[in-house]
């Protein structure tokens, strides 16, 4: 398949991580260079929404890996508990989040998955207008 985007990163989730007090996104960038030789593009730190049990107000953060990245992230990838973007949606995971989110980070992976019928119907993420 042609791959119009020219995408060079896998996007990934790691849930339930803060950043420390103080710190932003390059402490992120840093840590994962540093520690395991992993490039990543960080891009925002999110919250889920209250009211999802243990899973509600949790704080998240949202980033890219670059391709050439990829084989060092799989090698600690369980034990730190990052997730690829597109298993999160696979999961419904991605309803956590407010529209804005959903929009920014996770629709796309959300409208592969309809489309190759790997998504079942109960985790797709219903809009204000759609509920």
């Amino acid at each position: 398949m042609y791959n119009i985007l020219k995408e060079d990163y896998v996007r990934c989730v790691w849930p339930g991580e803060s950043l420390p007090l103080g710190e932003d996104g390059h402490f992120l960038i840093n840590f994962f260079k540093d520690n395991y030789d992993v490039d990543i593009e960080y891009l925002e730190q999110i919250k889920t929404l209250p009211g999802h049990g243990p899973k509600g107000g949790r704080i998240d953060q949202v980033f890219n890996v670059y391709l050439d990245s990829i084989d060092n992230l799989e090698k600690v990838k369980d034990k730190l508990g990052v997730v690829y973007a597109k298993d999160y949606v696979r999961e419904g995971n991605h309803r956590l989040f407010n529209e804005r989110i959903f929009q920014n980070f996770f629709k796309r992976f959300q409208d592969e998955l309809l489309k190759d019928g790997e998504l079942a119907e109960e985790n797709v993420f219903k809009s204000l207008w759609d509920r």
